[in-house]
């Protein structure tokens, strides 16, 4: 497993992408274990948002960590239609407490997440940075509420 040190820079990746099947819950559910599992040997953290046919995932970790996370969701057959809204360093974890952390989310917060403006230099407590980061503020604000348990 990576250690993250304070020195260690801080990588984060946030894409969408659409379903190329219909998953079921159980489907879904083997996919996060994999995941969560791949998650914790990279050091990556992060969530994931699903609303039945798209995906929005931020992850975050050390640049190897994540780059091998996303390279494996990018040869998934799960995944058709990646786009990539964010890739850079970021001044800490916002989901350092979730190897994967999974929510249903309606379509129309994931269409509004996806749209809005992501910039690295933000952050999310603070709400001068919300207006910076419009995008990871609603994802923040979205998991404050409504947090899974602890994966």
């Amino acid at each position: 497993m990576l250690l993250m040190t304070d020195s260690t820079p801080i990588f984060a990746l946030a894409y969408a992408s659409r379903s190329s099947s219909d998953l079921q819950n159980a489907d879904l559910e083997a996919i996060l274990v994999d995941a969560s599992a791949q998650n914790r040997i990279a050091d990556v953290t992060g969530v994931l948002l699903y609303d039945g046919t798209s995906f929005l995932q931020y992850l975050e970790g050390a640049d190897e960590g994540v780059a091998s996370v996303f390279d494996r969701i990018k040869s998934s057959s799960r995944h058709a239609d990646i786009r990539v809204l964010f890739s850079g360093e970021v001044s800490e974890r916002y989901f350092w407490n979730w190897s994967m952390a999974c929510q249903h989310a309606d379509a129309s917060l994931i269409q509004r997440i996806e749209a809005a403006r992501w910039n690295e230099r933000s952050h999310p407590y603070l709400e001068e940075d919300g207006e910076n980061n419009r995008a990871l503020r609603l994802l923040y604000e979205f998991w404050s509420v409504d947090a899974p348990p602890t994966r």
